[in-house]
């Protein structure tokens, strides 16, 4: 399989797609949401957090969404963070 990293941002996009379908619709809205919103315009780095995210299971996104728990890396902490509350402003 073909690293993400090494795909064009399209294709990085159409292929998460895919992994953003959920069993909880309460995931997919902020994982949709974020693909369709700020994922182009993000950078290699932001992308790559993505990506993470969605290697994660669907129990643990539930939660980190809902702001009952945070993951215990600091880094994706930090990103889901900052997702959410992209998520949640205005356009």
């Amino acid at each position: 399989m073909t690293p993400p990293e090494s795909l064009d941002i399209a294709e990085q996009k159409r292929r998460f797609h895919w992994q953003c379908r959920r069993g909880a619709s309460e995931v997919e809205v902020v994982l949709n949401a974020y693909l369709e919103r700020f994922f182009d315009i993000d950078d290699d780095e932001r992308r790559a957090q993505f990506a993470r995210l969605l290697e994660c299971e669907d129990v643990d996104l539930l939660e980190w969404f809902t702001r009952r728990s945070q993951p215990e890396d600091p880094e994706l902490r930090a990103f889901v963070a900052e997702l959410l509350d992209r998520v949640a402003e205005k356009r």
